[in-house]
């Protein structure tokens, strides 16, 4: 049954916060400590504050009822794997990562399928409570996420999590086109499989007008495939999210 999503006015006191961003809250906290002990609930993010420490961030994601509570970067010179051995500072490197976009992707969030990579340590950490989403209850419990932009607050739905080979959709399917939107979901279905979940009222309620967000993990133990947790745009509290900007071809 989907369940009301509600949306949070979200903020950080930034400098905090970038002190030590590398740092991963409790996977179990409910969401009550987030990212060096500040919550997304507390509304006090300062986006000029972010941005003056490290320009590539220009959002932030906040998985309610996890440890989930991050900045999220794009590196600015077009490396992709910058954030894989940086922090979210981008100034120093760690193992654990950065939570980030590619360049395929726009950091308006309209395109039709957003990926937000984040790593799984064996220590666990970042995107490690994406695993948690394969516990059915788990997964009706938790079923909307937020990315907040300087301007906006955008919420999703969280109708499946599932695992797929550890490949680019990206460079894999052409998401500028609507058959290639298409065919990327009906390759996702071919992926399910007795450990995957989706909400009830989901199983064919997606389709190449939606607003997705693919939030992937790769599992350490198996580096060949990927954990992904996908939401469908819900809420743009600012009516900002535009698909015409983007051109998709019929």
């Amino acid at each position: 049954m989907l369940k009301d999503g509600g949306i949070f006015l979200i903020g950080m006191t930034m400098a905090a916060v970038l002190a030590s961003c590398g740092n991963q809250a409790e996977s179990s906290n409910s969401g009550s400590s987030g990212t060096m002990d500040e919550t997304a609930a507390d509304n006090t993010m300062d986006f000029d504050k972010l941005t003056a420490i490290n320009p590539d961030i220009f959002a932030w994601i906040y998985v309610p009822g996890t440890g989930i509570d991050y900045p999220v970067a794009q590196n600015m010179d077009g490396d992709d794997t910058y954030y894989i051995s940086h922090d979210c500072t981008g100034l120093k490197k760690d193992s654990s990562g950065g939570i980030y976009i590619e360049s395929y992707n726009l950091m308006d969030m309209c395109d039709f399928n957003t990926v937000i990579y984040g790593a799984t340590t064996k220590d666990g950490d970042m995107f490690s409570d994406l695993w948690n989403f394969a516990d059915e209850n788990y997964f009706k419990e938790h079923d909307t996420f937020q990315i907040i932009l300087p301007n906006n607050v955008l919420t999703y739905e969280i109708w499946t999590a599932y695992q797929r080979d550890n490949t680019d959709v990206l460079t894999q399917y052409d998401f500028t086109d609507k058959a290639g939107c298409q065919q990327f979901l009906d390759d996702m279905k071919k992926n399910w499989n007795t450990k995957t979940n989706f909400r009830e009222g989901w199983e064919n309620g997606v389709d190449p007008d939606n607003f997705l967000v693919s939030l992937t993990t790769t599992d350490p133990k198996n580096p060949d495939k990927q954990w992904v947790v996908v939401g469908c745009m819900i809420g743009d509290a600012a009516g900002n999210i535009d698909r015409d900007t983007l051109e998709i071809e019929e």
